[in-house]
């Protein structure tokens, strides 16, 4: 939606202020900006356009804004061992053994501090404690969650000749759907 907006307001030579942008259709031979962007006059479908998509766009933060706020519940709700709510709400089940990993995982993800680009969203941490790397991952795509732990073997500024834990590489990710304002788990994967 920004790249749509924007495109509209380069087409009329708006002068943007951030610097990205700017650079980004000043490499265009149509771009022409103009001093003043208070003088530039919409017609009637453009300002339809932009209307659209400043309503679509508020739209997708909205439901953004929803979904983080149902991953900080359940991150919540992961952290309290909240058992019930876990088993009714998000169909999901402690009794697997790997239940640990999620809640380290969720532990080491700061869900406040996701970096989006489109409909995408990631925040990761990757901890190399001079023995062993472990990596952590949450990874939005659409309607799709993804909650990652990994470990990437042995320390990459270390070569430890007698680690303290078994440093094999392997990953466990937890899959969840996002729709009608419901997070749902749907399923474990394990590589490695």
């Amino acid at each position: 939606m920004r790249f749509l907006t924007n495109d509209l307001y380069a087409r009329k030579g708006y002068k943007f202020k951030s610097g990205e942008i700017d650079s980004y259709y000043s490499d265009k031979k149509w771009y022409k900006p103009i001093n003043e962007n208070e003088k530039i006059v919409y017609n009637t479908i453009e300002q339809q356009n932009l209307q659209l998509f400043k309503q679509r766009t508020a739209e997708l933060k909205t439901d953004r804004d929803k979904l983080m706020n149902e991953l900080k519940i359940f991150k919540a709700t992961i952290l309290s061992n909240d058992k019930v709510t876990l088993k009714n709400k998000y169909s999901f089940t402690t009794q697997n053994k790997q239940y640990k990993n999620i809640t380290e995982a969720l532990t080491k993800l700061n869900l406040e501090d996701v970096n989006w680009s489109k409909n995408k969203g990631l925040y990761s941490v990757t901890i190399d404690n001079g023995d062993y790397v472990m990596a952590y991952e949450l990874k939005i795509e659409k309607n799709h969650v993804t909650v990652q732990y990994s470990s990437r073997g042995g320390s990459d500024i270390a070569e430890s000749l007698y680690p303290s834990e078994f440093s094999d590489e392997f990953s466990f990710w937890w899959e969840f759907e996002w729709k009608n304002d419901t997070l749902k788990f749907i399923k474990m994967n394990v590589a490695g």
